[in-house]
């Protein structure tokens, strides 16, 4: 009886041991038993029949980053390469996003920040946008992620491209152009991730 009684005390000190032993919340942030919480660079790989695609997104401090760089997507999707900006969010177990377009190239800055002139600025028209939705395992190390999503083609619509230079009168100029709509079906997606680091950047 003694020796039942260690063994059950033994059992229990090895589940307190453990972050969220027995069920209980882990005692870390962002619902994750690691002491870097949710924070680092996701990446997934998206796939189905004619689809390949890659998508990322960065989480510092538990909020998504607006580095440009380390939130992207670009599928193939029967012979066409699309690509955009990711807006992602993870909450406890489940994690999701939107797919949408970004700036073309991004905006050219010097050494302190401030944006070089002249500057072209490219707001393109959707070609797709979409969705992804899926749960990821916070209690693994690389927090692995996978769930499905789906793009759409985009309706007609009209885009600007802005200039911006001193010269030019009030400093800049807006050229209207249109753009034709997407020429592809939703395409529904199964995608599979892991974080690449556990701390964003």
């Amino acid at each position: 009886m003694k020796s039942a009684f260690s063994l059950l005390v033994l059992i229990a000190t090895i589940g307190l041991a453990h972050a969220g032993g027995f069920g209980g919340p882990p005692p870390f942030k962002g619902s994750s038993p690691l002491q870097s919480g949710t924070d680092g660079v996701y990446q997934a790989v998206a796939s189905a029949t004619n689809v390949t695609g890659l998508f990322a997104f960065s989480i510092v401090g538990g909020i998504q980053t607006s580095a440009g760089n380390e939130n992207k997507w670009v599928f193939f999707i029967d012979g066409v390469i699309i690509s955009g900006s990711v807006s992602a969010n993870i909450s406890n177990d489940k994690v999701a996003g939107v797919l949408d377009s970004g700036l073309s190239g991004g905006v050219a800055t010097d050494d302190e920040g401030d944006l070089d002139l002249p500057a072209v600025i490219l707001v393109p028209g959707n070609t797709a946008s979409g969705f992804f939705t899926g749960a990821i395992d916070l209690n693994s190390p690389i927090a692995a992620f996978e769930g499905e999503g789906a793009l759409q083609g985009t309706p007609e619509r009209v885009d600007k491209i802005i200039i911006i230079d001193t010269d030019l009168p009030n400093g800049f100029v807006e050229i209207r152009v249109s753009i034709d709509s997407s020429d592809f079906d939703k395409t529904e997606f199964k995608f599979r991730g892991t974080r690449l680091t556990t701390t964003g950047r």
